[in-house]
């Protein structure tokens, strides 16, 4: 993408920006990029905007402070966000160029320049390739390629979705030349204490079955006497998926947002679409991997009995 390098090179301040309540993938495409950049170009001003953290903080560095003015002067880049109402930090609009990178379908268009690759099973992907282009295949900074690395391996479940391609692997090679412990990412990212492991329990144990749809709610008494954050319940979604009688799995968490008890869900399939379903409950993502936002009960049931249509719809078609 010539446009990338352009742009990277016309600002002398790179402010890179990312989604609200990150994963990962968000967190280790910015802090890859962020880190490659002040490697690579020690003279220009490279900032990390981000309110919220992540389930894994101490995996990654604190966001950056910025003031308005700085960011008034600077080349915005956001990462891994569909929609302008979830970057982390409104402030986003200041930028004198915003470039949004991405790679989930259905989005919104933000940016004064995009760069949308919805093939990629991760952000990091797409990151990794660019800097593999500039570096013309010449190892980066380990560090660098720690995060990027961590972003791909999280978004793409292991290399096991169906958006894993030979363009992930390739860029997950690239990245390994840069001398990367891969058993000791692994360990950081996976190893669980040993409350992570009773949660897990109790979801298999009080998830819901409808149909060939299994859910969890998991209410802000549960997350307390379970001692769990919703970003660690959050990260084991795919527990749910691990039965291979259930086509479509969902987890539905209650978290406190500006002083109102809500539900945020996320949505899982293994080959029924999800993701325009999701678009209509404030949320969305990609087709088999998708997000709701701001639910009820009411809400919640809603939800479900979108699914199992779909579901059906999907049988019918079969």
């Amino acid at each position: 993408m010539s446009r990338f390098y352009e742009l990277i090179h016309q600002f002398d301040t790179i402010a890179v920006f990312r989604h609200q309540h990150p994963d990962p993938d968000a967190l280790g495409s910015q802090w890859g990029l962020v880190t490659w950049l002040r490697s690579r170009f020690p003279q220009k001003r490279v900032f990390a905007v981000g309110q919220h953290k992540g389930p894994k903080p101490h995996l990654f560095q604190p966001a950056d402070p910025i003031d308005e003015e700085t960011l008034s002067n600077a080349l915005v880049i956001v990462l891994d966000t569909a929609n302008a109402a979830r970057i982390d930090d409104q402030r986003y609009t200041l930028g004198k160029t915003i470039l949004k990178i991405d790679h989930h379908p259905l989005g919104e268009s933000y940016g004064t320049d995009e760069w949308i690759v919805e093939t990629a099973a991760s952000t990091s992907e797409i990151i990794a390739s660019l800097i593999q282009g500039v570096m013309m295949d010449e190892p980066m900074d380990p560090a660098a390629a720690r995060y990027l690395y961590m972003g791909i391996l999280t978004d793409s479940l292991n290399f096991s979705t169906a958006n894993t391609t030979a363009r992930t692997l390739h860029a997950a090679a690239y990245l390994a030349q840069s001398g990367l412990d891969l058993p000791q990412i692994n360990q950081d990212l996976y190893l669980m204490e040993a409350k992570e492991y009773t949660f897990i329990n109790w979801l298999r144990q009080t998830a819901c079955v409808d149909e060939r749809i299994l859910y969890a709610i998991i209410t802000m008494e549960d997350l307390q006497r379970l001692d769990i954050k919703p970003g660690i319940a959050k990260e084991h979604i795919n527990v749910l998926g691990q039965v291979k009688d259930y086509e479509i799995w969902a987890m539905f968490i209650e978290q406190e947002e500006e002083g109102k008890m809500i539900f945020n869900g996320s949505i899982r399939s293994r080959s029924v679409t999800v993701n325009d379903i999701a678009k209509n409950y404030n949320g969305g993502g990609h087709r088999l991997a998708a997000a709701v936002k701001k639910l009820d009960r009411a809400g919640i049931a809603q939800v479900i009995s979108d699914l199992k249509e779909r579901h059906h719809e999907t049988c019918l078609h079969l």
